[in-house]
């Protein structure tokens, strides 16, 4: 099954999806926060418009070190080293950097012009948590997105500068909720201006995904509707406005962006 957010003409509407089918299953208010329901309204994917599954309460929180040890020589790495150590590196994004399906990535003016893209594979959290425990995800998510972490490559910014703009944080395009889904097990592909440009499989991340939750977990408390970004791949070349990305992930479908320059 899959959790989806969308907008009928001025309405913002939770709903069901299930696999194979076209149709949308209205729910009365947030399933993240109160037991799902139907309200009794069905409506099509074609009609609806899709938005980001959820818009974090809290926080995004990204693991952009952890990606495939073996990647290409001719995939861009960021800077930070690929080495496993104790804890991954993480970048902490507000929901105001939140996006989701076709909205645009819009790289701010004092930007430097382009973006770097890392395509990565998001935890939707259900509950208060600390401290996880590898093996017990499913007990504190309720299931996966897309997530995509853009970043900066102008000199002489911040950390935050560079990966907490909004429109920095798309998700998409729903929550897959299924028991039987792998993290370890998952292929990642993206198309520029449909064209490949990189593949991965998440088996070859550096640390598995239940671990890279966990010690998330352990250094903050993550809150109902927090995403964490487990893990990625990073796009080969940064993107620039005008260009436009396709981020695939198996076992949940595709996430479809266009880059912008934004007008401040």
């Amino acid at each position: 099954m899959k959790i989806v957010r969308f907008r009928i003409d001025d309405s913002l509407i939770y709903g069901a999806l299930e696999d194979g089918s076209e149709r949308l299953v209205a729910l009365k208010g947030d399933p993240l926060f109160q037991k799902a329901e139907p309200s009794g309204q069905l409506y099509t994917l074609e009609e609806a418009r899709l938005l980001s599954p959820v818009i974090p309460r809290s926080k995004v929180v990204s693991c952009f070190q952890n990606q495939p040890l073996n990647r290409d020589e001719g995939c861009y790495a960021d800077s930070a080293s690929a080495e496993v150590t104790q804890y991954p590196q993480v970048a902490i994004k507000p929901n105001t950097a939140v996006i989701g399906p076709d909205d645009p990535i819009a790289i701010p003016a004092w930007g430097g012009g382009n973006t770097q893209i890392f395509v990565g594979l998001a935890a939707v959290v259900k509950t208060i948590c600390k401290n996880v425990l590898s093996d017990d995800l499913d007990q504190v998510i309720a299931g996966w997105t897309i997530g995509l972490d853009c970043s900066l490559g102008k000199e002489k910014l911040g950390a935050c500068q560079r990966r907490a703009w909004d429109t920095s944080a798309p998700l998409g395009p729903w929550i897959v909720v299924d028991p039987t889904f792998d993290p370890d097990q998952v292929t990642f592909n993206a198309q520029v201006d449909g064209v490949e440009v990189a593949t991965a499989n998440s088996s070859d991340f550096s640390y598995r995904v239940g671990d890279a939750f966990a010690k998330v977990s352990a250094m903050m408390t993550l809150l109902p509707g927090d995403v964490v970004i487990v893990g990625g791949m990073y796009l080969p070349e940064p993107l620039r406005p005008g260009q436009r990305i396709q981020a695939m992930v198996s076992g949940i479908g595709a996430l479809e962006n266009l880059v912008v320059s934004a007008s401040r």
